[in-house]
C-alpha cells in the first residue's frame, strides 16, 4: 500500500517509548474529536479487552494507520529498538487518535491507587512523559505536544500527574480546549465505573495488544499526498454484502429468489440501520458479538439454518426495529402510550436500549398493554442508569438481563428484577443530580428534555441536537455583575449554579447569546426571536420569573425532583442532604 516507505506495526508501548516524540505541525487543525468519536474508541477497546458485554478478550486490536514525517532522513525505529537518542516526528495523520490515547492513559493513571514505584500507574506515566534526554536537550516534558495554547491546557489537565481529575480554572475556553475537556471528563466517568483490577487489565491490553501501522515519510509534499489517500472516502464492500452472500449460499436454488426478497425487504425497510440491526439481534440472542459476520454464522446455526434465520429472526425483528425507529411518525399504527415511550427512548443513543425495545414490540405485538408496560420500564431504567453515570459495559449488562427475561416471557412487573433500583443506586442518583451537567452534559440535556415532555403531558417531537443546556445563574458571572450581588456567598453560588433548578434547555444560538448576561436580558433571549423555536415548557417557568435568587432555584429544583418521583417512582428529594462527598461514591 505504501511502496518504498518505511512501515511497521507497533504496539502503543513501542510507539510511546524511546526514541519516539511527537508534535502537531502548526498547519494542522486543532483537536476536533467529540465524546462520540472518543467514546466509541474507548468502547471498542473495552470490548476487545474483554471488558464489554461479551467478556471475551481478542488477541489484539488494530488502532489504524498513522502517518509521520521525519525531515532528518532517518529510518523508522523498530519495535524494542535500542535507540535512545530522542527522535522528533510530526504527526501528519493520526493526531486525534494519538492525543485521545494520551488523555486516556492520563485518566487511567490518575484513577489508580497503587504506589508510583511500580505497576500500571508508573507504566502509564512513562507513556505520557518525555524521555530524560528530550527533557534535557529541548525542554520537552511530554511525549506528545500540540499547539502552544492547547499544549498548556493538555499538560495542566491531562498529562500532569493528577491533572485529569482537576477542574479547570480558566474562564473562557477555546473550542479545542472545550473538546479536550469533554473527552477527558467522559473518560473519567466511564473508567470510574470499572474497579481497580479491570482498569489494570485495560492498561495492560492497551499497552501490549493495541497496535498501529506506522508509515514514515521524509518529504512534506509526499506526506500531503499520502494524507489525501488515507482520508479518501470511497465506498468499501459493506459487511451486509458479505452477510447476504453467506446466507444465500446455503439455500437451495429453487428457494433462493424468495429468500433474497425477504433479505432485500428488510434491508430496504431499515436502510442505513440494517447493519446496526444485527448488533441488536446478537444482544437479543445473548451473544453481543463484536464480530458481526462470525455472529451471524453462529446465530444461523443455532436457529436451524439460513431460511429459519430469515423467517424467524430477520423478517419479524426488522419490522419491530422499524417500528422502534419510526415511532415519531404519526402515520405509523401503534398504541399511543407505546409511541410516547419509544419517542423518549429515540432521543438517546440506541446501543443499549434498542434490543429490549425491539423484543418487547415484537414479542407482545398481540398484547399492546404488556408491550407498553415493558417499554415504560425500559424507558425508566435507561434514563436512571444514565443518571447513575454507569459505564457503557455495565449499562449493557443490566439491559441484557432485561432482554433475556423478556425473551423468556418472565412475569415481570413494574420495578421488578432488572428494572429495580437499590436504595444505594437512588442515593447515588441523588448525589449526581447536584452537579449533573458537570458530570455528563449529554445526560443532563436528555433529562431536561424528558422532564419537558412530562410538563407538557406529551411526547414532543424535537431533535436533541437542536438544544443545549444553559445555566441561568452563569458558571462564571462577571466580577461587577448583578449576579455577584444576588449570590454574594461563593459556596452558595457554586451550589446554585450546578443545581438542576438552575438549568434550562434552549437552542445553541440562544445559549451563545445568553452566556454571562444579567437575568433580565437572559429572560428576553429565552423568549426567543422570530426565527427561534417556541419556548420549551422546561424553560417557560424561568421566563415568567422577575428575579432569580437562591430561593427560586431551590423551589424549581424541588418541583423537578417531584416530577421525577411522579415519572419514575424514585424519591430523590428524600435523599437530598443525606449523602456527602465522602459517603457516596
Amino acid at each position: 500500500m505504501f511502496p518504498g516507505l518505511p512501515t511497521a506495526s507497533l504496539t502503543l508501548t513501542h510507539l510511546f517509548s524511546a526514541p519516539f516524540h511527537f508534535s502537531v505541525p502548526g498547519y494542522q487543525r486543532p483537536y476536533s474529536w467529540t465524546t462520540a468519536e472518543a467514546g466509541q474508541l474507548l468502547e471498542d477497546v473495552l470490548g476487545a479487552a474483554g471488558l464489554g458485554q461479551t467478556g471475551a478478550e481478542e488477541p489484539d486490536y488494530f488502532l489504524g494507520t498513522i502517518l509521520l514525517l521525519d525531515g532528518t532522513g532517518g529510518d523508522l525505529p523498530k519495535p524494542k529498538s535500542r535507540e535512545r537518542e530522542p527522535r522528533f516526528f510530526e504527526i501528519i495523520d493520526g493526531q486525534q487518535r494519538l492525543v485521545t490515547l494520551a488523555m486516556l492513559a492520563g485518566v487511567l493513571r490518575d484513577l489508580g491507587t497503587e504506589r508510583w514505584l511500580w505497576g500500571s500507574r508508573n507504566r502509564l506515566d512513562y507513556l505520557i512523559a518525555a524521555d530524560a534526554a528530550a527533557v534535557k536537550q529541548l525542554g520537552r516534558k511530554y511525549r506528545i505536544e500540540v499547539s502552544a495554547r492547547e499544549q498548556s491546557f493538555l499538560e495542566t489537565y491531562a498529562q500532569t500527574r493528577g491533572g485529569s481529575l482537576t477542574a479547570p480554572t480558566i474562564e473562557v475556553l477555546s473550542e479545542a480546549e472545550e473538546r479536550l475537556l469533554k473527552v477527558r471528563d467522559h473518560f473519567v466517568r466511564e473508567l470510574s465505573s470499572l474497579d481497580e483490577a479491570d482498569r489494570r487489565r485495560l492498561t495492560d491490553y492497551l499497552c501490549d495488544q493495541c497496535h498501529f501501522v506506522v508509515v514514515l515519510t521524509r518529504d512534506i509534499d509526499r506526506a500531503h499526498r499520502l494524507f489525501t489517500v488515507l482520508n479518501e472516502r470511497g465506498r468499501a464492500l459493506q459487511r451486509n454484502d458479505i452477510l447476504k452472500a453467506e446466507l444465500l449460499k446455503s439455500i437451495p436454488e429453487d428457494r433462493a429468489a424468495a429468500a433474497l426478497d425477504k433479505w432485500d425487504s428488510a434491508a430496504g425497510l431499515l436502510g442505513a440501520n440494517f447493519e446496526t440491526f444485527f448488533s441488536h439481534v446478537f444482544a437479543i440472542y445473548g451473544r453481543g458479538d463484536t464480530k458481526i459476520i462470525a455472529g451471524v454464522r453462529r446465530t444461523i446455526r443455532e436457529v436451524g439454518g439460513a431460511e429459519a434465520f430469515l423467517n424467524q429472526v430477520v423478517e419479524p425483528l426488522s419490522k419491530a426495529y422499524h417500528t422502534v425507529l419510526s415511532a415519531a411518525d404519526v402515520n405509523l399504527s401503534i398504541d399511543p402510550e407505546a409511541r410516547r415511550y419509544l419517542v423518549y427512548l429515540g432521543r438517546l443513543p440506541e446501543g443499549d436500549w434498542a434490543p429490549a425495545a425491539i423484543l418487547a414490540v415484537h414479542q407482545y405485538a398481540d398484547d399492546p398493554k404488556r408491550a407498553t408496560m415493558l417499554l415504560k420500564e425500559i424507558d425508566r431504567l435507561v434514563h436512571l442508569l444514565r443518571m447513575l453515570c454507569l459505564g457503557a459495559g455495565k449499562r449493557a449488562r443490566r439491559l441484557a438481563n432485561a432482554v433475556q427475561l423478556i425473551k423468556a416471557h418472565a412475569a415481570l412487573r413494574p420495578g421488578d428484577g432488572p428494572f429495580a433500583l437499590t436504595r444505594e443506586e437512588v442515593r447515588n442518583i441523588s448525589y449526581h443530580l447536584r452537579s449533573m451537567y458537570r458530570r455528563d452534559a449529554q445526560v443532563c440535556k436528555q433529562l431536561l428534555l424528558r422532564l419537558n415532555d412530562e410538563l407538557t403531558r406529551s411526547a414532543t417531537i424535537l431533535d436533541p441536537k437542536d438544544y443545549s443546556v444553559e445555566h441561568v445563574l452563569p458558571q462564571r458571572p462577571g466580577a461587577t455583575s448583578e449576579w455577584r450581588r444576588w449570590f454574594a456567598d461563593g459556596e452558595e453560588r457554586e451550589i446554585c449554579t450546578e443545581s438542576l433548578g438552575n438549568l434550562v434547555a434552549v437552542t445553541q444560538k440562544q445559549n451563545d447569546r445568553a452566556r454571562n448576561q444579567e437575568f433580565y436580558r437572559k429572560r428576553e433571549i429565552y423568549r426567543g426571536m422570530d426565527d427561534d423555536p417556541p419556548v420549551l415548557a422546561i424553560t417557560r417557568d424561568v421566563v415568567e420569573c422577575n428575579v432569580w435568587r437562591a430561593g427560586d432555584i431551590r423551589a424549581r429544583e424541588a418541583k423537578l425532583l417531584a416530577l421525577m418521583r411522579e415519572i419514575w417512582g424514585i424519591d430523590i428529594a428524600a435523599m437530598q442532604g443525606h449523602g456527602t462527598r465522602s459517603d457516596v461514591a
